[in-house]
């Protein structure tokens, strides 16, 4: 027979363990979806390649972006340059120096940025104002003639 004392000490240390599980359920639930988040590859689907009719485009797509429970969706853009070898490079469209968006002067074969006065060439170096360091790209791949972007990789120092 269980003295009183035993049973009603083994009953509270059974509820604590329930309570902690409980508590802690939400915290390990966030962790875990928060680790297979980070090291999932996404390729974002962009453009098909009927798009890609000048050396240098500009092209918008519309991305979905989850926020919790919410789907939202943003236009965005990016700079795609074809080179003569027919790869090609994907520019994230604002500047190394302030973000700011910049644009392609096709009669100069250069991408200026209007805020500081920003230059780099058509292979996204930089030549001319403050931006420290040549343009972002991202990773793209080729699929069934759909043009995918990756990570955006940071180029150079800043």
């Amino acid at each position: 027979m269980m003295e009183r004392r035993t049973f009603l000490s083994r009953i509270v240390r059974l509820f604590s363990v329930i309570i902690t599980g409980l508590l802690s359920f939400p915290f390990v639930r966030f962790l875990s979806a928060s680790l297979s988040r980070t090291h999932g590859s996404e390729w974002y689907p962009i453009a098909g390649t009927e798009v890609l009719v000048e050396e240098v485009n500009q092209v918008s797509f519309i991305r979905l972006v989850r926020d919790g429970w919410l789907i939202k969706t943003r236009d965005e853009y990016v700079w795609v340059r074809r080179k003569p070898d027919g790869t090609l490079e994907v520019f994230e469209p604002h500047c190394t120096h302030l973000g700011c968006a910049y644009s392609w002067v096709p009669e100069k074969a250069e991408f200026h940025c209007p805020c500081h006065g920003g230059k780099f060439d058509q292979e996204g170096n930089r030549i001319a104002g403050p931006p420290p360091r040549p343009l972002d790209r991202f990773e793209w791949k080729m699929e069934s003639n759909v043009l995918k972007i990756g990570k955006l990789r940071k180029t150079g120092r800043a």
